[in-house]
């Protein structure tokens, strides 16, 4: 299914563009079904949530069996959640008798178990493995509050391709392109999301050939011996995070396709300004152009970093540059103006845009008003005028943005943005 964004997922509907959980669908088959394999363990049963129907049981196979990812999670809306297994196995993954090498499975057919993958270290599985290279991000997903871990593997003798929108500009939309990371076919990129250093989900993002990206997520048990590849389904849970317990969404494959755009570029952190920062003293970029990972070695100067977003601003210069690399990095993979999916939407978020060239200050929403008639995209002073503002602030299912990927408010960018709105006394001409 080669589709990115849906029209109602536009800053025009809000904000933020949807912020995908990072480093997860296929371009090709998004909404795919896990099959040709057989699972071999049950899927665990999920909790219940607050406002929800009981939790999901274990699966079950046709046979009486035990079959993988089978087991549902209690999710809002107050129906059980829970599903029997398939006697096909094939929502839980293939199951190889030893670790693989941290390759892309055949699309539709992910490995079941993580510790089968063989991105995870076989003496603590907790842990990337040695092939797998770390990096780290100026200006991160908001993810629920849950902390990341990021890791790439490229195939050897492949090579990372940085774009230069000035030498190739065939290969971008305008120079605001330039920087983005273009990985070979055979790429895995890992994520894995953490609360108080106990592991919740670790996801997986394959391009099996050039036009495809896809997607898997794994759920950890509680004993965070193992985790096991979610079915095709969105799973909310509650987790016991080690500090009390969370509420935790684990995505469907078609939710991320939203995020996971072409337009985007398909993968989201990895550009230069995003990895451009000092990493145990060293520039992280300078690390990786000494291990040959790049087609040509990136210019220097380095684009400029991202600023950290959500540490205070010194002035309204400061402040401006923070907001602009929330939107970037949370927005403008989305909210650019070549995602034919927005329609008659108009914005762009990417950071080399002046304000006026967002099209946001004193713009009319096309897509809803949020309880608001005189509501503008941005109205200059008036956060609570702006329906930038509103979509980040309102209560899930209410047309808050993100609209998927997260489902919970992200207290420090609303009073980010409420801030950069309130520092613009007027329109530029």
């Amino acid at each position: 299914m080669n589709q990115h964004l849906p029209g109602e997922c536009s800053l025009a509907s809000g904000a933020l563009g949807a912020l995908c959980l990072s480093l997860l669908i296929s371009v090709s088959s998004c909404s795919s079904t896990d099959t040709n394999s057989t699972g071999s363990t049950a899927g665990a049963a999920g909790a219940p949530v607050a406002g929800a129907g009981p939790a999901g049981s274990a699966g079950i196979s046709a046979a009486g069996g035990p079959s993988a990812g089978a087991g549902g999670s209690g999710v809002s809306g107050g129906s059980n959640a829970g599903s029997s297994g398939s006697n096909t196995g094939g929502s839980g993954g293939a199951a190889p008798s030893q670790p693989g090498e941290c390759t892309p499975p055949p699309v539709g057919a992910p490995i079941q178990k993580l510790s089968l993958t063989g991105c995870m270290n076989p003496t603590n599985v907790t842990k990337f493995a040695d092939r797998v290279i770390p990096y780290e991000v100026n200006s991160p997903l908001w993810s629920d509050s849950a902390d990341k871990q990021r890791g790439f593997v490229i195939p050897a003798g492949k090579t990372i391709h940085i774009k230069d929108c000035a030498a190739m500009p065939s290969e971008c939309l305008d120079s605001a392109d330039t920087g983005k990371w273009v990985f070979p076919v055979g790429t895995v990129l890992l994520k894995n999301f953490l609360f108080n250093s106990k592991l919740v989900e670790t996801r997986l993002f394959v391009r099996n050939d050039e036009q495809t990206w896809v997607g898997y997520s794994y759920q950890w048990d509680a004993t965070q011996k193992d985790a096991t590849v979610i079915p095709d389904e969105r799973r909310r849970v509650m987790v016991d995070s080690g500090a009390g317990m969370v509420s935790w969404t684990y995505p469907n494959r078609t939710d991320c396709m939203k995020c996971h755009n072409p337009a985007g570029g398909g993968t989201l952190g990895p550009e230069t300004r995003q990895l451009n920062r000092m990493v145990n003293g060293a520039n992280q970029i300078d690390l990786f152009d000494a291990k040959n990972l790049f087609d040509k070695p990136p210019a220097k100067p380095y684009q400029a970093a991202l600023v950290d977003p959500l540490v205070t601003p010194a002035d309204d210069a400061a402040l401006d540059k923070q907001a602009r690399s929330y939107m970037h990095a949370n927005c403008a993979f989305c909210h650019r103006p070549d995602d034919g999916d927005l329609g008659m939407v108009n914005i762009d978020l990417r950071l080399d845009k002046t304000l006026k060239q967002t099209n946001l200050c004193n713009a009319d929403p096309v897509k809803g008003d949020q309880g608001v008639p005189t509501a503008k995209l941005l109205t200059p002073t008036n956060p609570q005028q702006s329906i930038l503002w509103l979509r980040v602030n309102a209560p899930e299912d209410e047309g808050r943005m993100p609209q998927i990927g997260t489902y919970q408010v992200h207290a420090a960018g609303v009073k980010l943005l409420g801030d950069w709105v309130t520092s613009i006394k007027t329109c530029p001409q």
